[in-house]
């Protein structure tokens, strides 16, 4: 009995070392491979925004004439009819255009200092004197100017005699030599009758304009100046 008990427990034994001998591997070697690290997958990085800028300021709204240059005359200016009493008998001979930084100017040169009267209006038309035949002249607006002189020619001074200002419907200056000027466009001469010369002034609109008398003593003539804003 004793015998049998020791004959099981030297069986179990050896069943036990048969075991371990077939689990162990090699020396220095597991049987279990080493987990392997893994790296995160590389990401790529989102290019960065482009800074933003607040939207341009629009341009200010475009006007159809400059501001006037600093200094411009103010007083005196409108575009209602201007007068001036007086008449002369000396010959109106010279009609002039100058262009300034605040206006356009017509300037009537008479021959002599007395004060010649002067009516300067919008009209919707200008005719010849004493015809009544319409002279229209470019622009979008006319001025009818009465210069209470006579014409140059027509009268009894002496001053060049033979020669004449102008015969009626006569272009003094005409809308091509003014095509680049801001307020002038066309200068025509419109009759001698009864004492009193009369123009059509074209201009680029109804625009303000003033009259002076220039009196001028040293040269002994008398200027009307008519100025048309720009």
């Amino acid at each position: 009995m004793r015998r049998t008990a020791h004959a099981i427990a030297a069986a179990a034994a050896l069943a036990v070392l048969s075991a371990c001998s077939q689990n162990s591997g090699a020396p220095g070697s597991s049987s279990a491979a080493a987990p392997t690290a893994t790296s995160a997958p590389a990401t790529s990085q989102s290019p960065a925004a482009p800074p933003t800028t607040p939207p341009a300021s629009p341009p200010p709204p475009r006007t159809d004439a400059p501001p006037a240059p600093p200094g411009c005359p103010s007083a005196n200016w409108g575009t209602g009819a201007k007068e001036a009493a007086g008449s002369s008998t000396d010959a109106l001979y010279l009609v002039r255009v100058g262009r300034h930084d605040c206006y356009d100017r017509v300037v009537f040169t008479i021959n002599g200092t007395a004060a010649a009267g002067y009516s300067v209006r919008y009209v919707p038309l200008v005719t010849a004197d004493p015809s009544g035949r319409p002279l229209p002249v470019p622009g979008g607006a006319v001025l009818q100017v009465v210069i209470r002189a006579p014409e140059q020619g027509a009268d009894t001074s002496g001053h060049q005699p033979g020669r004449v200002l102008a015969a009626t419907g006569d272009y003094l200056y005409p809308s091509a030599r003014l095509a680049s000027w801001p307020s002038l466009r066309a200068v025509r001469f419109a009759g001698f009758f009864q004492g009193q010369c009369t123009f059509a002034v074209g201009t680029r609109a109804k625009l303000p304009f003033r009259v002076l008398a220039l009196p001028d003593a040293v040269n002994h003539v008398e200027r009307i100046a008519l100025d048309l804003a720009h």
